[in-house]
């Protein structure tokens, strides 16, 4: 019998509104082909999660969202570790799992997981940290810190901060102004740039799927001075991005450098980050491995 090492975060999106008890029972009914060894890091998070990385398994699967997904994933790279990621949809964006599964159900994906093949995906990362579906700068972050926000939550939700994200989106909308230095070559002002996207692997890797993707870090952002638009895009996400005619799609072999106000905030697979500029954005070539289905035609 194999065994799965589980890191549960009980206060992450989803995970917090079904209930840590269902679960470990969808987990545990599902992952009947494994000893399933749980790794509780609702409290001492670093040093859970540290643990199970370390524990030798043949699978390591997130209960939680990306944030929890990004602090498991982190450690593996740190510290040369290779098992396979299953990250699981139990987060609120959930940006890894729906690139790699999907809308499958977690019940689903870990039924499946034994037949899954493992592959690697390209990262970026930034002052540490690392991203595996995209980077995102300008006034989309402050959308999703509205949205967060709004979410029940132990605290209730909270519509005066939500306003206050949305009054910073508009400004940011209206006023942001960042440069990209591309391979330490080419120096790109970004005109009345509202949104940047970073995505390892390229844009069509995202799209559809594909492991790992491109080894190249692509660029896309915006400078429409229409908000519909600017809207449009976040809506539909990637796809409704690259269909507008607002976007030059922009590359780096290696790694870009962003500059602009002396703080940027940025939105690293769902996680919010602010840093000091210049911020740069290197890529990292099959940094880690992950148990997922191939990506439909």
């Amino acid at each position: 019998m194999k065994t799965l090492s589980l890191v549960l975060n009980a206060h992450s999106g989803t995970t917090r509104e079904l209930g840590r008890e269902k679960v470990l029972e969808a987990v545990h009914g599902s992952a009947d082909w494994a000893k399933v060894i749980v790794h509780d890091c609702s409290e001492t998070f670093k040093e859970r999660v540290s643990k199970a990385c370390a524990e030798p398994s043949d699978y390591i699967a997130v209960a939680g969202g990306d944030g929890t997904a990004a602090a498991v994933l982190n450690e593996l790279v740190r510290t040369n570790c290779r098992t396979p990621v299953i990250p699981l949809p139990l987060g609120t964006a959930n940006l890894l799992p729906k690139r790699l599964y999907g809308a499958r159900s977690i019940e689903t994906i870990l039924r499946e997981a034994p037949e899954y093949p493992v592959e690697p995906l390209h990262a970026g990362e930034v002052d540490g940290h690392l991203f595996f579906c995209a980077l995102m700068a300008g006034f989309p972050v402050r959308f999703g810190q509205a949205r967060e926000a709004l979410r029940p939550d132990g605290e209730g939700r909270q519509p005066g901060r939500a306003l206050t994200y949305l009054r910073k989106a508009m400004q940011a909308f209206g006023q942001t102004r960042m440069r990209l230095k591309v391979d330490e070559d080419e120096t790109m002002k970004l005109r009345r740039a509202n949104a940047l996207m970073t995505l390892p692997g390229g844009a069509a890797a995202m799209i559809h799927g594909a492991r790992p993707g491109e080894e190249v870090l692509e660029h896309v952002f915006t400078h429409t001075e229409d908000l519909s638009d600017a809207l449009g895009a976040l809506t539909g996400f990637l796809g409704e991005m690259l269909n507008m005619g607002e976007l030059n799609p922009l590359r780096s072999q290696e790694c870009a450098v962003l500059d602009g106000p002396s703080k940027i905030t940025v939105m690293l697979d769902g996680e919010v980050l602010t840093l000091k500029t210049p911020i740069r954005i290197s890529l990292r070539p099959n940094a880690a491995l992950f148990a997922a289905p191939e990506p439909d035609a």
